[in-house]
Order: structure tokens, then C-alpha cells, then sequence
């Protein structure tokens, strides 16, 4: 009962290993006929690869690989801070080790590199107008338009800002490239490709030292802040001890040689105080020097690993371009031969169902 329910199999729709065979042979000799247009292409397509990285540019690569090692949680240090009216704030802990990453990309700390000055053949260049003579197009348009060179003494007016700008993204999204070697560490590597090898490394060199300097201080903010507030109510407490000191010392003098108690209450009231003072300085410098060396331990510790080096040109292989232009070109004709082929066949197969008038 089931087996008369089960579909049955056409022996005409099954394809032999003898009639897939005769199949791959007539495909191959359909290619074969056109085996001069295929060498020809893949010969084309091979010598547009060669000349390709022939006449292309000059590309420069530098790479800097570093390690960030995050301090303490900071919790030590808050208790402490908050025992004298202190509050180390909860602003830094969002600037994390991966908001690192973006921080370097960021126009801020981008621009401040561009606007930094550089020694190049014993001349001080602003790193913009380093990376703007190394674009003839760009230096052109700039020249046309009075924004170059850039003077970091005027800069800068509406119009610079607007084509520094368009420098900026142009080098954060299209050249520079920052990213983890692996999540687990803490490794970063920076890299910048372009075609000035002046400009490019030291764009990573200082790109690398302003935004780690600048994580590293926004990072510490607070802890700095409240050791001032720190330091300073120690050196006022530190007058007033001294001042009572010297009324203390007055006191005694007056009353060295009086014999009514009433008459030496001033005295023990002037030495309470300075009692009372030397206590509280000993604790403030006590705790100072403490949360000094907490903050040190939790201070973001920055180790460059590997620093670019020169020269930074990357020469292309062009005979590995051109082996890959001939075998994209070899792979680009046979697609279309197939193909051609494939839309024929089923044209006649179309032609040969239709009925005859």
C-alpha cells in the first residue's frame, strides 16, 4: 500500500556518470575553440595588473604597537578622598581602555596632531602643510583658494577650519587604522598608509603620544585635582600651627611669672590648640602621602612596544598583481562564455518544445 502512494522516478530524468562525462567533454571543447580569446584576455588583464603597480605611487606603511596596562579600581583612593570633603568622581571610569581606540580617531586629538610642527631638513613645517605639499592636487586647490600654507599663529578663521576638517576625516577614515591585535591583551597597534613617508611616520608617532597623554590625564583628573585640594589644606593647616605656636610661646612669656590659676587659662587654651593642630597636620600629611602613592598605582601605565620603521616603503610584488590580474581576467571570459553558452542552449531547448504550425 505504501509503495504504490510513493512518487516514481522518471529513468529519463536521471543523469549516468557516462552522460555527465559526455557533458564536461563538450563543455571543454566549447572553451577550447575559444582558447586564444581567453589567453588573450588573461594576457590583457595580466600586463593592466604589472603596470598597474608600476606606475601607481609609492606607498608608505608605518606601525606602532603599544601596551596599556590599566590601574586600580580607585575605590582606596575615593574612601580616602572622602574622609576631608573630597570626591574623586565617577567621570573618568568612562573613558575605558577600548573608548581608546575611538579617542584616536576622533577630530580632537587629530587636528592637534595636524596643527603640531615638525623638523624636517632643519625647518619647522606644521605637520598639515606636511601632509597638504604632499598632494599636488590638494596643494593646488589650496594655493587657489589662500588657505595654504596654514600659520599656526592665525589659525584658525572659518574657511581653514572647514578645509582642515576634510583633512581630518580624509586621514581618520580612509588611512589610519587602529585596532586590538587580540581582545584578550591589552597590545594596540596604530597604522597610517600614505604617500609621504615624512608625514606618515611621524603622524603615528605623535598621534600615538598626544591621545595617550591625553587619556592618561583625563583619566587622573579627579585623583589630581583632590591631591591639590589635598596639598593645600595642608599648608593652611600648616600656618595655623605655626601661628599658634607663636601664641603659645607668648602666652608663656606673659604669664611666666604669675601665680593665680585663672590668669594661665588663655596659655592652656593656646596650647590645646596647638595640640589639637599638630594632630590633624600629622594625619593630612600622613593621608596626602598615601593617596599620592594610590594614585600612582592607579595611574594607567602606557608601554610603546614596537615604533616604525624605516624605510617605511611597501613595495607591491608586480608579478603577483600581474598573476592575479590574468587569473581574474582567465575567470571573467569563462564566466561569460558559460554563460553565453548556458542562455543558447536554453534558447534551442525553448525552440524545440514549442508546437509546430
Amino acid at each position: 500500500m505504501n509503495e504504490a502512494n510513493q512518487p516514481q522516478i522518471d529513468p529519463s530524468d536521471e543523469i549516468s556518470l557516462a552522460e555527465l562525462w559526455i557533458k564536461v567533454q563538450s563543455v571543454v571543447a566549447y572553451l577550447w575553440r575559444f582558447k586564444f580569446l581567453i589567453a588573450a584576455v588573461g594576457l590583457a588583464f595580466a600586463v593592466g595588473g604589472y603596470f598597474k603597480v608600476k606606475l601607481a605611487k609609492p606607498s608608505y606603511t608605518a606601525s606602532l604597537t603599544f601596551a596599556l596596562e590599566q590601574g586600580g579600581s580607585g575605590g582606596g583612593l575615593s574612601g580616602l578622598a572622602s574622609q576631608f570633603g573630597f570626591s574623586m568622581g565617577g567621570g573618568a571610569d568612562g573613558l575605558g581602555g577600548e573608548n581608546l581606540l575611538s579617542l584616536m580617531k576622533s577630530r580632537r586629538i587629530v587636528q592637534d596632531v595636524l596643527l603640531t610642527p615638525i623638523s624636517v631638513d632643519g625647518d619647522s613645517v606644521l605637520l598639515l602643510n606636511q601632509y597638504v605639499a604632499s598632494d599636488k592636487k590638494l596643494k593646488s586647490k589650496w594655493d587657489s583658494l589662500g588657505l595654504y600654507p596654514i600659520d599656526p599663529l592665525k589659525c584658525c578663521s572659518p574657511s581653514q577650519d572647514s578645509a582642515i576638517g576634510v583633512v581630518v576625516k580624509a586621514v581618520s577614515e580612509n588611512s589610519l587604522a587602529v585596532s586590538k591585535v587580540d581582545k584578550k591583551l591589552s597590545f594596540v597597534t596604530v597604522s597610517y598608509t600614505g604617500t609621504d613617508p615624512v608625514f606618515t611616520g611621524a603622524f603615528v608617532e605623535l598621534l600615538t603620544a598626544k591621545s595617550t597623554d591625553f587619556y592618561v590625564q583625563t583619566k587622573m583628573a579627579n585623583a589630581h585635582a583632590n591631591i591639590s585640594k589635598l596639598e593645600q589644606r595642608v599648608d593652611s593647616v600648616s600656618a595655623e600651627l605655626q601661628a599658634a605656636m607663636v601664641g603659645y610661646s607668648a602666652a608663656q612669656d606673659q604669664n611666666s611669672f604669675t601665680v593665680q590659676t585663672t590668669a594661665k587659662v588663655p596659655t592652656m587654651q593656646k596650647q590645646m590648640k596647638v595640640t589639637m593642630l599638630t594632630t590633624l597636620y600629622g594625619e593630612l600629611v600622613k593621608n596626602l602621602e598615601l593617596s599620592k602613592t594610590m594614585s600612582a598605582r592607579e595611574e594607567p601605565l602606557i608601554t610603546i612596544i614596537d615604533r616604525p620603521h624605516y624605510p617605511l616603503r611597501v613595495r607591491e610584488s608586480k608579478l603577483k598583481s600581474a598573476a592575479i590580474g590574468g587569473v581574474l581576467g582567465v575567470f571573467l571570459t569563462l564566466l561569460f562564455l558559460g554563460g553565453r553558452a548556458f542562455l543558447s542552449d536554453l534558447n534551442k531547448q525553448a525552440a524545440a518544445l514549442k508546437p509546430k504550425a
